[in-house]
């Protein structure tokens, strides 16, 4: 019997389960190295992903045909993306010493209302 290989070429094939539905596209593959076997990363056609085993895979050609059924297989958990909170803005505080922006820092006249520099209110 001839040995087969996979390559990056089945990323972003169509993958249709034993139904005949439309389950997504292929994004990504990844490998079991203890047991030799593969897994699909699918983004499915409602937005979301799922991991399909090798063991649910009984044909890779022109798409990947599964031997279930969509409903059958169960979604990966969504990917969490953390972002970093923005630094609250604060508001200038008024300065003790006469003319000294409490924005900016720059030193205007003692008898200034407004910064030179920046604008802010002074008194």
């Amino acid at each position: 019997m001839e040995k087969k290989y996979l390559s990056k070429d089945i990323v972003g094939k169509q993958v249709i389960d034993s139904k005949a539905n439309i389950v997504g596209n292929v994004k990504d593959m990844s490998f079991d190295m203890s047991s030799k076997d593969i897994a699909l990363i699918v983004a499915t056609k409602a937005g979301g992903e799922i991991t399909i085993n090798g063991s649910n895979i009984t044909i890779i050609g022109d798409v990947v045909l599964l031997n279930k059924t969509v409903e059958s297989l169960t979604p990966t958990p969504p990917t969490t993306v953390f972002s970093v909170p923005e630094k609250p803005q604060t508001a200038p505080q008024p300065s003790a010493t006469p003319g000294l922006c409490g924005s900016c820092g720059y030193q205007n006249d003692a008898n200034s209302n407004f910064c030179i520099k920046c604008g802010a209110k002074l008194k």
